[in-house]
């Protein structure tokens, strides 16, 4: 299998991360930076809109949003030196202790949106704030007012 080599080329692959993660050898990835599915119910007021009306109308929200188990945390950690885990608040139970958090303040304001985000990473010691204007479905951010 082709990794991303080391002079900086990039190579995508779609396909099941657990397939391709059992030929990759250990700490390879300086880095992984994941956002690994939450498995919310169908009930949830994530995701608002007609693409989540769609998807669960077709089940398919139960396809693509099954939650990792502790085998994926397992190779996860196996392939990589250091790890950001964003949603990392929804996995404790298979994260080390040891961490630093990192906080993504949205900047909303007033929007229905989530004000944050939160990434559990293998680096430092601290928590940090990350502050970036999210726009998700409302534009670019040249459209709102920052201030």
């Amino acid at each position: 299998m082709n990794y991303t080599d080391r002079l900086g080329n990039i190579n995508l692959y779609n396909g099941d991360c657990m397939e391709f993660m059992k030929d990759v050898p250990d700490k390879y990835y300086d880095l992984a930076i994941v956002d690994p599915p939450y498995g919310l119910p169908k009930t949830s007021k994530h995701g608002r809109g007609k693409l989540k009306s769609r998807l669960i109308n077709s089940d398919c929200i139960q396809r693509w949003d099954i939650p990792p188990n502790k085998y994926y945390f397992t190779e996860l950690f196996r392939v990589s030196k250091e790890q950001i885990i964003w949603g990392g608040n929804y996995f404790t139970e298979n994260l080390p202790e040891k961490s630093s958090w990192i906080v993504w303040d949205k900047m909303n304001g007033e929007s229905f949106f989530a004000d944050g985000e939160l990434a559990w990473c293998s680096i430092g010691g601290k928590l940090r704030i990350f502050r970036y204007l999210s726009c998700g479905f409302m534009g670019s951010h040249k459209d709102r007012d920052v201030r």
